[in-house]
Order: C-alpha cells, then structure tokens, then sequence
C-alpha cells in the first residue's frame, strides 16, 4: 500500500517511529517533493498571517517587508527560500554531529530525517504565539527517533546530536544574518501585528 503523501503527515505527527521504517529506504525525489509540499503550505499560510496583520514572519522581517498585501509573491518565495536554506543548513549541522558520534548511514538519511521531522513545524508553525514553540519542540522530538531509526544509533546519541545540532544552529544562523539582524532589532517594525 502507498505511503501518501496525505498518509506522511498523520504518521510523522502521531506516530513518527513507524513512519521514519516506511520512508527508510524511499526515493529522494519523493522525500524533496514531501518538503516542497509542506514548504508551499506553510508559506502560504505564513504570508496571510503577515498580509491580515497578525504577525510579521522573521524571514520577511530580515529584508525589511512589513504588514500587508503589498510584495505578496515576493514575500511567499522568501518564506519558501529560507525555509529550504535553513532545513539544508541544519541536516549539514546535524550530519556533522552525527558523524562524529558514530552514524554511518549517509548524509541523505540525515537530510531525510530532517525533512520529515520538520512536519509538525511546517503544519503549524504559522500560528501566532503557540505553532513557534509546539511546533519546533514536536519537530526536534521527532528529529531524535528520525535520527535513531535512519541512522540505526541509540535514542541517546541521537538526542546529543540532535541537541548539538540546534545549539549550533543557534550560533550559525546569527553569526551569517548578523547584519540584517541587527537592522531589524534596531530600527525594524514590530514582529506583531495591532490585533
């Protein structure tokens, strides 16, 4: 029986162990078109939080766009551009770790996990205040069993290097966006919206 698409996103959020054995060993064309699906949605969905004025999502923060219909198309392909940047940047860091603590398995299980685990962000990322924090919690949950089950490494040097990689993450991505950073902090609107 085929694993749909429709089929992915239930079991990545309810029961990502089994859906980690399913996906195992697929195509990786069908692992990218998974994340360009999911991608496409949460920009979507990201964009119209930004164009009713209920939040401002940092991507389109980082080149200055605010609320507002304005620069739509401009402001979906950025979602979607950082969005697949920012999941590359991770599975190299993530790789990295897992490497030197033992995982042998190649990069592109690694890249697989990451895709995959990224569901529960990507499905409710978007929502103002709650999908940030649920959301990347849910995903890193489900990054560590990714991990353990591509991998084929414990559940504990999973965890260490999934945690090692989002510390590190926590350090790349300021020290490569430090000046539009920096510009948004200082003299950039308001990332929340007046309602």
């Amino acid at each position: 029986m085929a694993f749909t698409i429709p089929d992915k996103m239930r079991g990545f959020l309810f029961n990502p162990s089994e859906s980690f054995w399913k996906v195992a060993d697929e195509d990786t064309r069908d692992t990218l078109l998974y994340f360009f699906l999911l991608a496409v949605i949460y920009a979507l969905l990201a964009t119209l939080m930004t164009a009713v004025r209920v939040f401002r999502h940092p991507f389109l923060a980082l080149f200055g766009l605010g609320f507002g219909l304005d620069l739509i198309i401009p402001k979906f392909l950025i979602v979607i551009i950082f969005s697949w940047l920012f999941a590359l940047i991770y599975s190299l860091l993530l790789h990295f770790w897992i490497y030197l603590l033992g995982g042998r398995r190649g990069i592109y299980r690694t890249i697989r996990s990451v895709l995959y685990s990224l569901t529960a962000f990507m499905l409710i990322g978007w929502i103002p205040d709650i999908g940030f924090p649920i959301g990347m919690l849910w995903s890193a949950v489900v990054g560590i069993i990714g991990v353990q089950e591509l991998q084929q490494t414990s559940r504990s040097r999973a965890a260490v290097a999934v945690i090692l990689a989002i510390l590190t993450f926590m350090i790349v991505i300021p020290a490569l966006f430090w000046p539009l950073l920096m510009e948004v902090v200082t003299t950039g609107p308001k990332l929340i919206g007046p309602y």
